[in-house]
């Protein structure tokens, strides 16, 4: 069985993510007033770029908080690590079928083959 690897945060990534919500928070309403304020002809490309500066705002506080609500847990799964011994990768069916392609492709002899396949099936599965 794949053991689990773990990854602990550390601290600064926790105040950068609080950084990053009460920024996300601050610039929100500063942008919404700045470019609600804009007049005559570059009021059309202002309300474009206010609806991508809202998104662009709301996104960074999700995705700061998703990371905090990760990291308060304590660790995050990074990956696994399999088992050595070829288990993970289904054993000694995995190896006889190798074996198997190699007498097929003439890589190996009938006599080669049969003593290798000996082996690995008297090797504890």
């Amino acid at each position: 069985m794949a053991r689990k690897v773990y990854l602990k945060p550390p601290q600064p990534a926790r105040t950068m993510l609080w950084a990053q919500i009460i920024i996300g928070a601050l610039f929100l309403p500063f942008g919404v007033v700045l470019l609600s304020t804009a007049e005559g002809e570059a009021r059309p490309f202002a309300m474009i770029f206010l609806v991508i500066w809202v998104v662009a705002c709301i996104a960074i506080m999700v995705n700061a908080a998703k990371w905090l609500g990760l990291v308060k847990k304590g660790s995050i799964e990074v990956g696994e690590i399999a088992d050595i011994d070829g288990e993970a990768a289904g054993g000694f069916a995995v190896k006889l079928r190798d074996l198997e392609a190699l007498k097929k492709d003439g890589l190996i002899t009938e006599g080669e083959y049969q003593r290798k396949r000996a082996e690995i099936i008297q090797e504890k599965w």
